[in-house]
């Protein structure tokens, strides 16, 4: 895993306005990591331009305790947005984050994290943002993962 959080980090650091995560469960060993959450928050801050959208097919991992990924898209809601994919939408399980339409990082195999990062693959981009663009507005706001003012 080190690695795959390695590339994370790098291609997080090069982006510059926007980021799409399709994720199975925003795993906690990579996507909880405070490097990796602290990374996503100075991106998400850069600009006002910046935008992190997260597709994710299970919540329930991230509801049932905090997660840092979480706590920055309550914090910064006009920047970071997660989505919960539908049950019934058919979607390929693999993991990806793809960056200004052209930096992939893909995984391959969640056993291990083991995957491929491109910083500039423009053509392999576009497919997986038309496969994250698809799904996209099927996906809703899970009412779990918003933030419960008393």
């Amino acid at each position: 895993m080190a690695g795959f959080r390695a590339a994370l980090i790098e291609l997080l650091q090069g982006t510059r306005r926007e980021l799409c995560i399709f994720s199975e469960q925003l795993a906690r060993a990579l996507y909880h990591d405070s490097e990796v959450a602290e990374t996503l928050s100075v991106f998400a801050r850069s600009s006002a331009l910046a935008r992190v959208r997260v597709l994710v097919r299970d919540t329930t991992p991230i509801v049932g305790r905090f997660h840092r990924i979480q706590g920055l898209a309550q914090r910064l809601s006009s920047r970071i947005t997660i989505r919960k994919v539908q049950a019934t939408v058919d979607t390929p399980d693999w993991e990806f984050v793809v960056a200004d339409g052209q930096q992939v990082l893909q995984c391959e195999d969640r056993e291990v994290w083991r995957g491929v990062y491109y910083t500039d693959n423009p053509v392999r981009a576009r497919s997986l943002l038309d496969q994250f663009e698809q799904d996209w507005p099927l996906a809703v706001t899970d009412p779990d993962l918003r933030r419960l003012s008393l």
